[in-house]
């Protein structure tokens, strides 16, 4: 079954497929990130809802998706930056009310937000302002997969800050980032003939010098998606715009609500992360913030790291992944 809700400039075009009984005692909201739309999360979305009394909706960002309803270019012709971070927690702010209303249950339904890569990031922004706002679509509990902000200023007894990556690791981490943007900021701007070629040429030292942050495990992952979620270059170029946002137009910077929930006691966070990549999504701060939740025993919180596993590590462990998903979400 597939919900639409309303994203800016159309008001039904946002598609939340939804898996599990309306009645079900607990709801999840699920979206990945670049360059995904709800296909990779389906098999974690519908195990969840099968085997767990969940009513699971699965969104991605707006443009990531490409259906004959929505083609991608219908976005890129209503705005041809993309869309900011505002817009895209609006998004989500949306796909929570309609996946709220979509429940039957007849308590109030226990809300766990799942996300991996930018929606991990956009999606705390989300979740800290529906707390802040006392929204009664707020979660209750958040899951991120392989990205999770910092710290929430706040943090009592803030752990150290990370000491400095070495040169290479900065590389690794930045590098492949600023070709997103600028091929955006190309297709955007210029002409999508010159956002392919800097698209290409970019990628070429990510291959030869072997500095992206994944490797070819999650390359593999992919295929189990299957072909057909494979974007084109100027789809997924087009889908680059949260990096044009992040460092071009915020330069450098995302919004302070973009972090950890204050009060992890209130809104518990479990961070699952693969070890087979170069690149690192996470601080040691944030790591140590929620292993400590755990060795105190302040709340469910804790970090989980997944060997064998890359970015897409529900893809690679899915058991894994899932057993300690439901685990969390089933503890009080």
């Amino acid at each position: 079954k597939i919900i639409h809700y309303p994203i800016p400039g159309d008001p039904l075009g946002g598609s939340l497929y939804i898996y599990g009984n309306a009645n079900a005692k607990n709801i999840a909201l699920m979206s990945a990130g670049f360059p995904d739309s709800q296909k990779p999360f389906i098999p974690l979305g519908s195990r969840l809802a099968k085997e767990t009394d969940t009513l699971v909706g699965i969104a991605c960002f707006p443009g990531f998706d490409n259906t004959e309803k929505k083609p991608w270019k219908e976005h890129k012709q209503f705005t041809r930056d993309g869309y900011n971070f505002d817009e895209v927690v609006a998004c989500f702010r949306e796909a929570a009310k309609v996946l709220r209303e979509e429940s039957t249950c007849a308590t109030k339904a226990k809300f766990t937000g799942i996300f991996h890569d930018w929606a991990a990031s956009v999606g705390s922004m989300w979740a800290n302002r529906a707390i802040e706002d006392g929204s009664e679509n707020a979660p209750d509990e958040l899951v991120y997969f392989d990205v999770v902000s910092n710290p929430h200023p706040l943090t009592r007894d803030m752990p150290p800050a990370d000491e400095k990556d070495s040169i290479r690791q900065v590389v690794i981490n930045k590098y492949y980032t600023y070709v997103f943007a600028f091929a955006f900021a190309a297709q955007c701007y210029v002409a999508d003939v010159l956002a392919i070629a800097v698209f290409i040429l970019g990628m070429i030292p990510l291959v030869v010098l072997k500095i992206g942050p994944t490797g070819k495990i999650d390359e593999d992952s992919m295929k189990l998606v299957g072909e057909s979620n494979q974007p084109s270059i100027s789809h997924m170029i087009y889908m680059s715009y949260p990096y044009f946002h992040l460092y071009i137009m915020q330069r450098g910077v995302l919004d302070d609500t973009c972090t950890l929930p204050q009060d992890l006691s209130k809104v518990p966070v479990l961070y699952m992360y693969g070890t087979e990549k170069a690149g690192k999504f996470h601080t040691e701060q944030s790591i140590k913030v929620l292993q400590r939740e755990t060795d105190e025993k302040t709340s469910k919180s804790m970090a989980v790291a997944v060997d064998g596993a890359g970015h897409y590590l529900y893809l690679q462990k899915p058991d894994k992944c899932f057993d300690c998903m439901v685990k969390f979400m089933k503890e009080d």
